[in-house]
């Protein structure tokens, strides 16, 4: 009978006791050398496309349906942003015949596309009329906060990829499957930037969109007012 501190185990006579099975020893990583990274934007110009009614503005910009009348001066013109971010990765890998292997980034390709960005106006809006022309220019402000936080992205995108290339390693069956771990694992860290992207984004946004300009807005143009206001009344 073997005895350890906690546990007894018996063994039958005459039989070797049995040895824990020997560890895997690590599969050897390929020369990792400096990884290529690559970062690039897709960033057109922003698109005016044609009006829609306020109506319909509210409901794309998810506003309540009880709101107030300086509430619906608000949501005069509205700017969507839809960000993409892909990735491709060169993987060098090594390994026994029939795996497993180790995996490192050889080249990483990143891009941030703008794949929606478009400004619409209120068809309420006296077409070609003043308060046009400064509601434009509002959301015109609205999409260069999208655009110069999307160049900003790209740098941090491009550090955080750098510096996750230089350490990262993936063992798995077989060299598909590294891939897809380290895959994984860069979307996981590329996450911080893109979180800050958002948080950029809402932050610029709401600088722009404060009482003050509202006021502003709602009183610059008067004969373009009164115009809004009648066709607002009518609908």
């Amino acid at each position: 009978m073997l005895v350890a501190a906690g546990q007894v185990q018996a063994q039958p006579a005459g039989q070797p006791a049995l040895l824990p099975p020997p560890t895997a020893a690590p599969v050897a990583c390929p020369p990792r050398g400096t990884p290529l990274v690559r970062v690039t934007i897709s960033d057109p110009d922003v698109r005016v496309l044609a009006p829609v009614s306020a109506d319909e503005l509210r409901r794309m910009a998810d506003v309540p349906e009880e709101v107030s009348h300086d509430t619906v001066l608000h949501h005069l013109g509205l700017t969507l942003s839809r960000v993409e971010w892909r990735s491709e990765i060169t993987v060098r890998s090594q390994g026994p015949s029939g795996g497993p292997v180790c995996g490192v980034p050889s080249e990483v390709r990143l891009s941030l596309v703008h794949a929606e960005h478009s400004i619409r106006l209120a068809r309420e809006l006296p077409r070609g009329g003043c308060l046009a022309r400064e509601v434009l220019a509002h959301e015109r402000r609205h999409a260069e906060v999208n655009r110069r936080t999307l160049r900003d992205a790209a740098e941090g995108l491009r550090q955080a990829g750098r510096a996750w290339a230089a350490r990262a390693r993936a063992e798995a069956p077989d060299a598909g499957a590294a891939a897809l771990l380290l895959q994984e694992d860069l979307t996981a860290a590329v996450e911080p930037v893109l979180a800050r992207l958002r948080a950029a984004r809402e932050a610029g946004h709401d600088a722009i969109d404060t009482p003050q300009e509202y006021r502003r807005l709602g009183r610059v143009c008067p004969a373009d007012q009164r115009r809004l206001s009648e066709r607002l009344r009518t609908h």
